[in-house]
């Protein structure tokens, strides 16, 4: 059984309970504590259940979305080192994509003295940041803006993108998993972060070491359907070198800029 299909049905089975055993989920579905507890600490950050002391709860009344700036200030000094090796990639005079979250807001302020630089965005708030620098071009994607994200997503943003080629695209992800690939929770995020890396030549994901074997409701691309895969140095070297054994290209940012 994969691991999405897993928890889903663990989900399941703890919501017909309300609350359940770590002992009892093992016999259940036969896999390790590790695996279990690895599991059980995807769903709680996903907010559809809580732990508890020896087990796990269903959670009846789930929060909203974190916010923005709850999600900014998680792994910041991780996200920074990303952002400084993503901004080194991109040259003067280029068209680099931005897709919406936390990572690539500090991205986009690692690219602010670039020169003759267009950035094309579909988040509100990376918009407002570089709006006004004369250094460069902006271009805004329009479409229905998600207050948890301010991602601008639906049809109207897909076909904006669709119609420009870019030298980079950098995009945000929640999940990064061997088996799986690159993830993110929302269905209409996961098209826009899709298209935006089929318009660029060179296509980077950037996620801190967090999102690490967790993996997200909608698929935006195998491990080897990008160029670049950067994270920090808090990553597990055992789970980076699965990752490369997968296909994928990993830079481990602050760790000498590694690369295969």
């Amino acid at each position: 059984m994969l691991a999405p299909e897993r928890r889903k049905k663990i989900v399941g089975y703890i919501q017909e309970r309300g609350e359940v055993r770590i002992d009892e989920l093992k016999s259940r579905f036969g896999v390790s504590e590790v695996t279990l507890r690895r599991d059980l600490d995807i769903l709680e950050s996903e907010y559809v259940i809580r732990r508890v002391r020896g087990g796990a709860v269903y959670n009846q009344d789930p929060p909203l979305e974190m916010l923005f700036q709850e999600k900014m200030e998680l792994y910041i000094n991780e996200k920074k080192q990303i952002a400084r090796a993503a901004a080194d990639l991109v040259g003067d005079g280029q068209v680099v994509m931005l897709s919406p979250g936390t990572t690539t807001t500090l991205v986009a302020r690692e690219l602010v003295d670039k020169q003759s630089l267009t950035v094309v965005t579909s988040a509100i708030n990376i918009a407002a940041e570089l709006a006004g620098r004369e250094n460069i071009t902006l271009v805004t994607i329009g479409g229905i803006v998600r207050s948890g994200s301010y991602a601008a997503v639906g049809h109207m943003a897909d076909e904006a993108i669709a119609q420009i080629n870019a030298d980079y695209a950098f995009v945000s992800v929640d999940g990064v998993d061997v088996s799986s690939g690159f993830t993110t929770p929302n269905l209409l995020e996961s098209r826009t972060n899709i298209m935006m890396l089929k318009s660029a030549t060179k296509t980077v994901i950037v996620t801190d070491h967090s999102k690490l074997g967790r993996v997200a409701m909608s698929s935006v691309a195998r491990l080897d359907e990008v160029s670049l895969f950067i994270t920090d140095d808090h990553a597990s070297p055992d789970y980076v070198a699965s990752l490369r054994a997968h296909g994928c290209n990993v830079m481990v940012a602050g760790h000498d800029d590694e690369t295969v």
